[in-house]
């Protein structure tokens, strides 16, 4: 089992409906319209710098005696498969990094956006 935290960024003056965005773009892999294209390299770059005490299996795969994370990536949305052993300032962690990219967390286990809207 695993916790998934998903994030993307809506166009200016675009909002969608997250849970719909999450199946399509998040599971499917499909492109949406009024979603902005992300910065994959560098989202993954950051991720590898702030989790350097993980080992890194790939590029989107790591692991710690405390839990790990896969990240599923995709041109404009960007999901952390978490495993529920993970500590919580962890998820914080990847909760900040995507921050610094405008990018708000989705949580689909509640389907709540944590952007104010």
């Amino acid at each position: 089992m695993s916790r998934d935290l998903a994030f993307r960024k809506y166009d200016d003056g675009e909002y969608l409906d997250n849970k719909a965005v999450y199946g399509q773009t998040c599971i499917e892999g499909v492109e949406t319209a009024g979603l902005s294209a992300l910065p994959i390299s560098r989202i993954l770059a950051k991720v590898s710098e702030v989790f350097g005490d993980y080992e890194k299996l790939d590029e989107y795969n790591y692991e710690s005696q405390n839990g790990g994370f896969t990240i599923t990536a995709t041109v404009q949305s960007v999901l952390f498969s978490c495993s529920f052993s993970m500590p919580e300032t962890d998820l914080n962690k990847i909760i900040e990094i995507m921050a610094g990219y405008a990018c708000p967390l989705y949580d689909p286990q509640i389907d709540v956006r944590f952007d104010g809207r």
